[in-house]
């Protein structure tokens, strides 16, 4: 038990070992070719000692196949490299950086309630991350490869076969449109995001919008996707986005709400709340909670369903 406990103190050096890698493009540059540790070096202009430790720690960790001195990717590695179909390299990288910081100062929120980040950087994660484009570009392509893989589920759980507009409020870079657009060529697709975001955005026959949820949202659509948009606020300002959002609907307008509700899974969120406890001061709310709050907004709920092991589907009429 002592020495478990001893190995469990140091866990998240293997993470900061294969973020580190894929910060220096070490995956990306194995990609398709094998290499030692000097041509590596080179090839990344990196320390050739330095390299070597790296490469011998991904290697026993399971990230590297080594051969005669030459490294090669593996099943795993292979995701972390920038143009895979099922990239998860700026999945890899979201957690390390401003993430980890906001951990590292934890003990702030339980004491006060309030963000860890916001204490440390002067602004909360979303400003700040408007302030970054840098930043800001990471963490949509992050939230993409997430997205990409937990909505493709989502056409085939909802009905739009009777409706012929649909808007996905703050969608970053398309995921869930992206996913609807396939099943439902014929329906009008919308995306509205941040200027910023949207100017990143390269999607096909989906229609984008500049703009702010907390300010207006456009009424375009019969239908709204809100999809782990209100779990990253406070019950204030998800207010707000859930009364532009009814303002922006037709009467017998359907709403989508997709969240990680607690009390709809088996899988213990403890750990995601106190993410977004660190970096947002919220948390994972149970479906009791969202419902109360959608329709306190003057929604009326119909029915829930289950998107995968995490999200809920929640549905609400106007």
């Amino acid at each position: 038990m002592k020495d478990n406990l001893k190995s469990f103190f140091t866990e998240h050096w293997n993470y900061m070992a294969v973020s580190t890698a894929c910060k220096l493009g070490l995956f990306d540059a194995l990609d398709k070719q094998n290499l030692g540790a000097k041509e590596l070096a080179e090839n990344l202009n990196l320390k050739e000692k330095q390299l070597s430790i790296l490469l011998k720690a991904l290697n026993n960790n399971g990230f590297l196949n080594e051969e005669n001195d030459t490294y090669s990717l593996n099943e795993t590695s292979i995701l972390l490299t920038e143009n895979h179909p099922n990239s998860l390299k700026y999945a890899c990288l979201n957690w390390s950086g401003e993430h980890l910081n906001a951990w590292q100062n934890l003990e702030y929120s339980i004491q006060t309630g309030a963000s860890s980040f916001t204490n440390s950087y002067g602004e909360n994660y979303f400003d700040y991350l408007n302030n970054h484009p840098d930043k800001l570009h990471q963490y949509q392509k992050a939230m993409y490869e997430y997205a990409r893989d937990d909505y493709k589920e989502l056409p085939n759980k909802i009905d739009l076969n009777s409706v012929t507009n649909v808007i996905d409020i703050g969608g970053g870079y398309g995921a869930a449109i992206s996913s609807i657009k396939i099943v439902y060529p014929n329906l009008t697709c919308y995306l509205f995001d941040l200027e910023k975001v949207i100017d990143n955005c390269n999607l096909k026959d989906i229609t984008t919008i500049k703009g702010n949820f907390f300010e207006e949202i456009p009424k375009v659509a019969e239908v709204l996707i809100l999809s782990r948009i209100l779990h990253d606020w406070d019950n204030e300002k998800a207010a707000i986005i859930l009364k532009n959002c009814f303002d922006a609907l037709p009467k017998n307008g359907t709403i989508y709400i997709i969240e990680n509700c607690s009390d709809k899974i088996t899988i213990d969120l403890s750990m995601l709340s106190l993410n977004m406890m660190a970096l947002c001061e919220s948390y994972e709310r149970t479906s009791v909670e969202y419902i109360q709050m959608v329709t306190s907004a003057g929604f009326t709920f119909e029915s829930d369903v289950k998107l995968n092991e995490l999200q809920t589907i929640l549905k609400f009429k106007k």
